[in-house]
């Protein structure tokens, strides 16, 4: 791939950094101040059970967007490293370059589009 193309994934990716550690930032806020104020809330003696429920549903909730967004800083910081490596745009299963299409969609992509749906093909059998 051409430095110039290089440059251009870099600045997409790093731009979506950025919004990713936004996210993260929001989320781990929120975190904490639903944990104050549960920690708060349980030794208030007017405490509902179905409040404390709500409560840690939401925090289930907030965990599991917490854990997708930092998968997504990962793949977004080895994405990084691999075009640092000279090695971006090109797929980890067969060698092949990975269209230009799929890495302005999915920019932190490590597979091209056939061995992408293969993979998925094989999860989804193994999951039957």
């Amino acid at each position: 791939m051409e430095r110039e193309q290089l440059d251009f994934y870099r600045e997409l990716l790093m731009s979506e950094r950025k919004k990713v550690m936004k996210i993260i930032e929001g989320i781990d806020e929120n975190l904490s101040k639903n944990i104050r104020d549960t920690v708060g809330n349980v030794s208030s003696y007017a405490t509902h059970l179905a409040d404390l429920g709500s409560d840690s549903d939401e925090r289930e909730k907030e965990t599991y967007m917490l854990d997708r967004e930092l998968r997504n800083l990962k793949n977004i910081d080895n994405a990084l490293k691999r075009i640092h490596d000279k090695t971006y745009g090109i797929c980890n299963y067969c060698g092949e370059d990975i269209s230009s299409t799929r890495l302005k969609a999915v920019p932190y992509t490590e597979f091209c589009i056939n061995c992408k749906r293969n993979e998925e093909r094989i999860n989804n059998n193994n999951h039957r």
